[in-house]
């Protein structure tokens, strides 16, 4: 007996060293494992949120739209104030991209810059080409006029700092909406090089100042130059998106969040009808300040609260559809809603109502199902996100859960 275990010692020796190898094999890939989990339970969509997309997307489409009336009641507020759809637009993605960024850098201790770039190209370029391709085309064969200069600085999202109107082609209107991307992407090119670069006790400081030195860059420059010479500027208007991503920064901490959420419950509706105030005020400057202002905490208070009677109204199944498919609404809403702007309608029928609304709404459905949709589940798949939503665009605040 002793002899035999003797032997099965002696067999089995050799295999000690072997799995203790093994073992610690095992207990590296664990931690490795443990280093890349995600530390909380991940978010839900929150369908309030393209409820505010369609929103904007409706203020930009009927102020664009020629001025409606029925007996007693027009479209004449929307007319003249619709245009704050664009900084409504500002403050969500201000907000989404920053949080998106903020907790990819919880789950994994990191943000890639890789992966965030190549989800934005997938998310933005192919529908914006596809409509440049579109009007280069009917620049080609003579339906438009379009300048060439205008369709460069879009395609490189440069359009803000050409002139929008004045000396250049008589269509070159029809890509003047990408003054608005552009802002967006130079923001996408700021926002996450200042996190990756920044300690975190320093973020929430850096970005308040930086969006103090952009609104008082504005007030400095108005007092010299015409606002609508600068409006569309990035270093005027970026501020937009700057303040919703301080609200990001600061919502990061539970306890603040919950003081947020309880500050800002009825603050939606109060917003809305400080905006009503604010639009009918004197002065660019302070005007545009305090709509960067008010936006963020209108969309964040809603958010924040999902059982408010306003975040329920904003998850009406039909809002929520434009709202998916406001991207491509706003960039084919110029073809047809701008001709009468300037001089003449070059796509004839088609920009009178009702059936520039019939088209518009016909290409940006088949702009979404057959062109945007897939895409960005290919960027998906190619950089998976750290907080999935939907299926196709993971538009949620993570950290953040919908009401059961």
């Amino acid at each position: 007996m002793k002899r035999a275990s003797r032997l099965g010692a002696l067999e089995t020796a050799p295999a000690r060293p072997a799995r203790r190898e093994l073992d610690s094999a095992m207990q590296r890939e664990r931690q490795a494992a443990l280093r890349y989990r995600p530390v909380r339970k991940r978010a839900g969509y929150l369908p309030a949120l393209d409820g505010w997309r369609a929103v904007a997307i409706l203020g930009v489409i009927l102020t664009h739209d020629s001025l409606h009336a029925i007996g007693p009641f027009s479209t004449l507020w929307v007319f003249q104030n619709g245009k704050n759809g664009v900084d409504l637009f500002f403050a969500i993605s201000g907000l989404l991209i920053c949080w998106r960024l903020l907790e990819e850098e919880q789950f994994f201790g990191r943000i890639s810059l890789r992966n965030f770039y190549i989800r934005r190209a997938f998310r933005i370029l192919p529908p914006a080409l596809a409509f440049l391709v579109a009007v280069a085309i009917l620049g080609l064969t003579g339906v438009l006029h379009i300048g060439v200069r205008e369709w460069l600085v879009s395609l490189f999202f440069l359009r803000n700092y050409t002139s929008l109107v004045g000396q250049q082609a008589p269509d070159s209107y029809f890509t003047s909406h990408f003054w608005s991307l552009a802002v967006e992407e130079h923001f996408y090119l700021i926002l996450p090089a200042l996190l990756v670069l920044t300690r975190k006790r320093w973020r929430l400081g850096v970005l308040i100042g930086l969006s103090v030195v952009v609104a008082a860059h504005r007030f400095q420059v108005l007092e010299s130059r015409p606002w609508e010479h600068v409006l569309f500027h990035t270093d005027i208007r970026l501020d937009a998106l700057l303040i919703p991503a301080i609200l990001a920064v600061l919502a990061q901490s539970s306890k603040v969040r919950e003081k947020l959420a309880a500050g800002l419950r009825i603050w939606p509706l109060l917003s809305i009808a400080l905006l009503f105030l604010v639009s009918h005020w004197e002065g660019a400057w302070l005007q545009i300040t305090l709509v960067a202002l008010l936006m963020p905490l209108m969309v964040l208070g809603s958010v924040l609260n999902p059982r408010g009677y306003l975040t329920m109204a904003l998850e009406w199944a039909p809002l929520r559809y434009l709202g998916r498919i406001s991207y491509s609404l706003y960039l084919w809403q110029e073809l047809f809603f701008t001709g009468h702007y300037y001089h003449g309608f070059p796509l004839g029928i088609l920009e009178r109502t009702p059936l520039r609304y019939i088209a518009l709404l016909a290409i940006a459905v088949a702009s979404y199902h057959f062109l945007e949709r897939p895409l960005i589940e290919l960027g998906h798949r190619l950089a998976p996100p750290a907080t999935p939503g939907r299926d196709d665009i993971p538009d949620e605040l993570p950290g953040i859960q919908a009401a059961p």
